[in-house]
């Protein structure tokens, strides 16, 4: 049986701590994990006059107050939106739009 000298013990000591130290330094350097940002969501108001007019953003303007009083079922006349309008609009079709509308109004 081999005899454990105080040299050795000091050398398995060092190399341990050497072996936390480095999980502990690679643990702390980690990259955090990325947050995706989500926007609350707005709302526009479609200021066209034909559905045909309501894939395109500058037909739309932003709710103010209280919002606009709609009444109807042919066009949209708010929806409400997280991200980009005009990519929302280009994602959908016209009866979509319509449909997904939180109001519509003739």
């Amino acid at each position: 049986m081999k005899k454990i000298t105080l040299k050795n013990k000091y050398v398995a000591i060092v190399a341990l701590f050497v072996m936390l130290l480095g999980a502990g330094v690679a643990f702390a350097f980690k990259a955090p994990a990325k947050k995706i940002k989500v926007l609350p969501p707005v709302q526009y108001q479609f200021n066209g006059t034909t559905l045909a007019q309501d894939k395109t953003a500058a037909n739309y303007s932003v709710v103010s107050g209280s919002g606009p009083d709609c009444e109807g079922t042919a066009l949209p006349c708010v929806v409400s939106v997280s991200g980009d309008l005009q990519t929302w609009l280009n994602a959908r079709t016209d009866t979509q739009i319509r449909d997904q509308a939180i109001s519509t109004k003739d």
